[in-house]
């Protein structure tokens, strides 16, 4: 091949490799300079399937979420009853070492990712069963917290803080901490955790990414030109990243109401 061929050959590959970069090029990515596709390999790789008993919190976070709103129906009694019965049993389950010594002494900041699948974190932070009853009490926790019991909003906090530095590879986590924190006000952390939680979620649902949205127009609304292309590289779909930009627009305007939840009780 003549120097010349050579030379254009050498432009292509350079093209296709920009072209097929899959490192975010937002300032919100939290991992620069890293590949989002090993890091959303990482995280599947970490998880395991639901256990029953989260799978069962997941359901009952679901139907009593926004019991406290004002003009919302009133929980179903036996959805309550659930929630009781679930929180029972695994308030009652031994802790593992490793939350009880967390939860005495609290970690700042948040832990490193595993660096590739099998290393020494990504064992370490591996999903687990007991982790899952863990994640499931949490979940209790917030449902609580929707419901407005007393002291609900602490133990979530509490469990959400260790359970995310403990796992950091878990977007749903993230998702539900930044929840309850602009929940609370603190905007800046909720912001946080739900920037994680959309780069860390291997497929982000039409829901994530407007709930991603709805947090940056409650956090960071001056962003919101960021904030789109964060939408972009972060979804699977180009017309879903639409679709979300195009309905939450309104929301970064000028005379657009602050998006806050307001804040309960507790």
């Amino acid at each position: 091949m003549s120097p010349r061929n050579l030379a254009f050959l050498a432009i292509l590959n350079l093209v296709a490799s920009i072209c097929d970069a899959a490192v975010p090029t937002t300032v919100l990515y939290p991992f620069p300079g890293t590949d989002l596709k090993k890091i959303r390999a990482i995280t599947m790789a970490e998880r395991i399937q639901d256990s029953p008993d989260l799978s069962e919190a997941w359901q009952v976070y679901g139907e009593l979420k926004g019991s406290w709103m004002p003009g919302a129906h009133k929980p179903r009694e036996q959805t309550v009853a659930r929630l009781d019965r679930l929180k029972g049993k695994l308030e009652r389950l031994k802790k593992p070492n490793w939350f009880s010594d967390a939860m005495d002494a609290p970690q700042s900041g948040s832990a490193d990712l595993a660096e590739k699948i099998g290393d020494q974190a990504f064992m370490k932070q591996k999903d687990s069963p007991e982790y899952q009853s863990l994640k499931a009490l949490a979940i209790v926790y917030l449902t609580e917290h929707e419901l407005d019991r007393e002291g609900s909003a602490n133990n979530a906090g509490r469990f959400l803080t260790v359970l995310t530095i403990t796992h950091p590879w878990d977007w749903e986590l993230h998702a539900l901490y930044a929840r309850l924190l602009i929940d609370a006000g603190l905007a800046d952390p909720g912001w946080r955790s739900a920037t994680f939680s959309i780069f860390l979620n291997p497929e982000p649902s039409l829901d994530d990414l407007k709930f991603f949205a709805f947090v940056g127009a409650t956090a960071a609304k001056n962003q919101w030109p960021e904030i789109q292309k964060a939408i972009r590289q972060a979804a699977m779909d180009d017309r879903v990243a639409e679709q979300v930009i195009k309905e939450s627009r309104e929301s970064y305007s000028s005379a657009a109401a602050s998006t806050i939840v307001p804040p309960k009780n507790n």
